[in-house]
């Protein structure tokens, strides 16, 4: 099964979509610690001194003052595994936590802050960030120790960033498998019939990909649609189509780069054409339920749950319980819920 939107033709009209979802309502769940060694607030940025009471997040693992929780950045994005080997990362799913939309930390916080102070700068994700800079931030979210502090940084570094990441993932998004499939759909771009092929390839690749591809695509939408960035569709497909589409294998041949290169800009062409309602289908998937009462849970290391502390635009919401996974669990019913 695939979606097919019956009301949602590709056309060049201007989209009014911003990546701010319902995951970035995702509130954290804060609980109690006492500072033993070490450690840093991560929105101020200063030091918790030691044997005071800190807040640490259950799923992302950021730790701050108590009087910061309000300023650590939402969404809350449950830290994965980051396994690597001698430089090269894992596939997508390595890096994407089991609760959808499945988009890893790093692509959600980096593409929020290019949205939040970066929508004005010209050749947005074409300029590059400096090369230190850019592995530090890599190296501290991939450390799965909380979020880094975003706000500080040169917004080209945040974007070099995310780059970075994608370009060193052992599998772009548009596997290897499917690749075939996605290049001959966009190829039929002359034909009624290409939509539903496309469409068809989407629907085939594993939820990781998919949902992060989903992500950066109706991000990507967003910054195509600002003038002062000067980056259309076209510029952004010759910049992400690399990393996101890949080639046909894992190691081509120059000659399979020199042909496969503008296929695979074709294609970041056609995704970006698609429209951002069939992407959120696949972003806007949190449930209303998911999120009610507030109640004080132990935790392994001691502390207090204590509900989330979301911030003051976002409705009081808590992760009450969380029960042992089994080999019956799917990310719909992993949780369960007490009032």
């Amino acid at each position: 099964m695939y979606y097919t939107p019956t009301h949602t033709p590709i056309t060049p009209a201007l989209r009014t979509h911003s990546s701010v979802t319902k995951m970035n309502q995702r509130p954290h769940a804060f609980y109690t610690k006492t500072i033993y060694k070490t450690e840093h607030c991560q929105p101020c940025g200063k030091r918790i001194k030691f044997g005071k009471i800190a807040l640490k997040c259950r799923d992302c693992r950021a730790t701050c003052h108590p009087e910061c929780r309000e300023s650590v950045p939402l969404p809350c994005v449950p830290t994965a595994n980051t396994p690597t080997t001698k430089g090269q990362l894992g596939t997508i799913a390595d890096y994407t936590s089991r609760v959808p939309p499945m988009v890893p930390a790093l692509v959600v916080h980096c593409t929020n802050e290019v949205e939040n102070r970066g929508l004005s700068e010209v050749g947005i994700y074409r300029v590059p960030g400096a090369e230190k800079d850019v592995k530090e931030l890599k190296d501290q979210f991939l450390r799965g120790k909380g979020m880094p502090n975003l706000s500080q940084l040169d917004v080209h570094v945040v974007c070099g960033a995310l780059k970075d990441f994608m370009r060193s993932l052992k599998e772009p998004l548009v596997t290897h498998l499917l690749w075939r499939d996605f290049t001959s759909a966009a190829e039929k771009s002359e034909s009624q019939d290409f939509l539903a092929a496309l469409y068809q390839a989407i629907s085939e690749l594993p939820q990781p990909n998919r949902d992060t591809l989903a992500w950066i695509i109706t991000h990507l939408q967003r910054v195509a649609e600002c003038p002062e960035c000067k980056m259309p569709a076209s510029n952004l497909a010759k910049v992400f189509g690399p990393t996101l589409v890949g080639y046909s294998v894992p190691e081509p041949d120059p000659a399979t780069m020199l042909t496969e290169t503008r296929q695979q800009q074709l294609v970041m062409e056609k995704l970006l054409e698609i429209s951002t309602d069939y992407w959120n289908t696949f972003i806007n998937v949190t449930d209303e339920n998911v999120y009610q009462g507030v109640q004080q849970l132990p935790t392994p290391e001691g502390g207090t749950l204590l509900g989330g502390f979301p911030s003051s635009n976002t409705r009081r919401r808590s992760i009450l319980a969380r029960t042992p996974l089994t080999a019956r669990d799917t990310p719909k019913n992993r949780y369960v819920f007490r009032k």
